[in-house]
């Protein structure tokens, strides 16, 4: 994708809705900087006044994990009755107040219901933004701008990450209202619904306004065949109903349903969120020179331009090898982790291996943000009909977000069992098997348009 090309009003679309994103990197960010301040016998870094233990510590990291597993049922459904962007909206309400509450929480419980009101709205932002942004994009620049989330997400960690530790929990609550502020006025104001969800409502004209308001086309003359285009797609996606029964009788759905769903596990079982929940904690208990906040810090920058890197050449190389590049370079670097804790729990003097836990957690963030960060959520705009892709969002989000919650809970009982090098090791091995299914199973969807995906998951 060349700048001179670039539709700049499609780009604006996509950078105000991916406020939202931004957002959510917040959202999972957060507990790395603050769970060390909950954890403080300071009241003046701790709200709580006496430092939490080990099961409200794995609470308040993983209920916004399980508000996410909630979101996407509900969002889901909003998204096929009010619109995208009315759901859309809808959802950062509950964002913006549990930041509110955050900020004056005294208690584990009230951390506990704001981090789960977090949670629906972050649940909705991984099941529409996708969807959205598929619908809206055009497709020579459409692997690009699914990408766009995963690169305001990681902007969204590198935020709280760099700021954090700077900062009372207060003041860091407070800020965080901000991007969602900006969500809701720019997305409400100045962009406009899918064009899909206007055609599949029978509001042709509605769609043809929305084309005009996201093309650099003046006249909008250029934009019918692409209308006609649309209007084709949906009419084919409705013949074949869109519950749950008949989508799956369709074996483009099937397939695409295996294909996203079992790589939002795999993006889970590498250990993603976990990683990034307990980052400084991991750093802490490697005994690195380097400070843990240093560490994090670097490590998200670090990720931050990788997603970048990869969001330019998604259009480039195509998902799949990304995707093969991704997984591979996730192993080695989780096995040599596994292998450093190993040592170190053995009372093996790893003195003078202190560098490599932060080398193999860069090594790790580069090659998972080439691929498994973001890919499984681009894929989710291209794999589906009109009709089934709220129904395959809603199953595919929560999925990931489930199992996010779920490993984000065990986590801590997971350390105390088999310790930060067998933990290592799985994700290590979830990695190989990863690499393995995309291999088999993942066809390449790079500058094909929605029928000809559709009519390569049919054969």
């Amino acid at each position: 994708m060349m700048f001179g090309t670039i539709n700049f009003r499609l780009i604006g679309a996509a950078c105000s809705v991916n406020l939202l994103a931004f957002a959510n990197g917040n959202a999972y960010a957060w507990s790395s900087t603050v769970l060390e301040s909950l954890k403080s016998s300071d009241p003046n870094k701790n709200p709580l006044g006496t430092p939490i233990n080990s099961f409200q510590e794995s609470w308040i990291a993983s209920l916004v994990s399980l508000g996410a597993a909630c979101g996407p049922l509900l969002a889901g459904f909003c998204s096929d009755k009010f619109g995208r962007k009315r759901t859309l909206l809808a959802f950062s309400i509950p964002m913006l107040i549990s930041h509110i509450m955050l900020s004056y929480a005294s208690t584990p419980v009230e951390f506990y219901i704001a981090r789960f009101m977090l949670g629906l709205g972050v649940g909705c932002v991984f099941t529409v933004v996708p969807m959205y942004i598929g619908e809206i994009a055009e497709t020579e620049t459409r692997g690009f701008l699914g990408c766009m989330m995963g690169m305001f997400l990681s902007t969204g960690l590198l935020f709280v990450y760099s700021i954090g530790p700077l900062v009372s929990i207060t003041t860091l609550s407070y800020i965080l209202v901000v991007p969602i502020v900006l969500f809701i006025v720019l997305f409400g104001i100045f962009f406009p619904e899918s064009p899909y969800y206007h055609v599949a409502n029978g509001d042709e004209l509605a769609a043809e306004m929305s084309l005009n308001k996201l093309r650099d086309n003046k006249n909008g003359s250029s934009n019918l065949k692409e209308l006609s285009e649309i209007k084709q797609v949906v009419a084919e996606s409705k013949e074949g109903g869109s519950s749950l029964l008949s989508a799956f009788k369709g074996k483009s759905f099937r397939k695409g349903i295996t294909i996203t769903a079992v790589l939002m596990i795999f993006q889970q079982c590498v250990g993603i969120t976990i990683i990034l929940s307990y980052m400084e904690k991991i750093f802490i208990a490697s005994g690195s020179k380097i400070s843990s906040t240093t560490s994090t810090v670097t490590v998200a920058l670090i990720q931050w331009l990788t997603v970048i890197l990869s969001s330019f050449l998604v259009d480039r190389w195509g998902r799949r090898m990304l995707l093969i590049v991704a997984s591979a370079g996730c192993a080695l670097p989780l096995f040599s982790m596994g292998l450093y804790f190993y040592l170190k729990d053995k009372g093996t003097d790893v003195s003078s291996l202190w560098w490599l836990p932060i080398l193999s957690l860069v090594v790790y963030i580069i090659s998972y943000n080439f691929g498994l960060g973001t890919l499984p959520w681009a894929l989710v705009g291209e794999l589906f009909s009109t009709k089934t892709k709220s129904l395959a969002s809603t199953i595919t989000a929560t999925t990931c977000l489930s199992l996010a919650f779920t490993m984000t809970l065990i986590f801590p009982t997971m350390e105390e069992i088999i310790g930060f090098s067998g933990a290592f090791w799985f994700f290590g091995g979830s990695a190989i098997k990863s690499f393995l299914f995309v291999m088999w199973y993942v066809p390449e969807t790079k500058g094909r348009s929605f029928q000809e995906i559709l009519m390569i998951l049919e054969k």
